[in-house]
């Protein structure tokens, strides 16, 4: 069973085992460094990315890849589904797509344009995730600031237990209104005894 290193960000480095057709759902894929890793590896993919300017790039990285499905949409809780404004970073008409990674559908987030947004969709994981109907091996989320909605929902709905491997970026230092549910979450997760997340 091959063996993938990923660097966190904390700077620890994490082995996982991956199978060859295990799901990896990638929420915030970007230009897809992620989801090739999984890919590489065998893995089929998930990719969902909302950016336009970075789905692009996702798309044309991978379109001749059965394996590997990209998505133009965001993902978030129930709460935050259905059409919303993603507001871009400050410096993302210097490089649309160097700067896609700092998009959010917070507006407060201290890194982005609150003039300049497009119109983005945003989908229900929960939902996603109970009409999906395979087994998930990885869940990686790095949505920007939607996450503790996000992850609350999850836990909610009892659908994130069972997935291996869960994978978060917080953005509580960017998005001051962010750090008191930040901390309020990892609380719940070490109370409620998540270990793979």
């Amino acid at each position: 069973m091959p063996v993938i290193n990923l660097k966190l960000n904390n700077g620890k480095t994490f082995e996982l085992e991956i199978d060859s057709g295990d799901y990896v759902i990638d929420c915030g894929a970007n230009i897809g460094e992620i989801a090739n890793l999984f890919h590489s590896h065998g893995a089929n993919v998930i990719a969902f990315e909302p950016n336009k300017h970075a789905y692009e790039v996702l798309l044309r990285r991978f379109k001749n890849k059965n394996n590997i499905k990209c998505i133009p949409m965001g993902v978030s809780g129930k709460k935050s589904a259905g059409p919303r404004k993603m507001f871009l970073h400050e410096q993302a008409e210097e490089n649309q797509v160097l700067y896609s990674t700092g998009s959010s559908i917070l507006e407060d987030k201290q890194n982005v344009n609150k003039e300049n947004f497009i119109e983005v969709e945003m989908v229900d994981l929960c939902k996603f995730l109970k009409y999906f109907k395979k087994k998930v091996k990885v869940l990686k989320i790095d949505i920007e600031g939607a996450e503790i909605e996000l992850l609350n929902d999850l836990m909610d709905e009892n659908l994130i237990r069972d997935i291996p491997y869960v994978f978060v970026e917080t953005h509580e230092r960017k998005i001051p209104s962010l750090r008191d549910t930040t901390a309020a979450l990892k609380k719940r997760i070490e109370q409620e005894e998540y270990l793979n997340i």
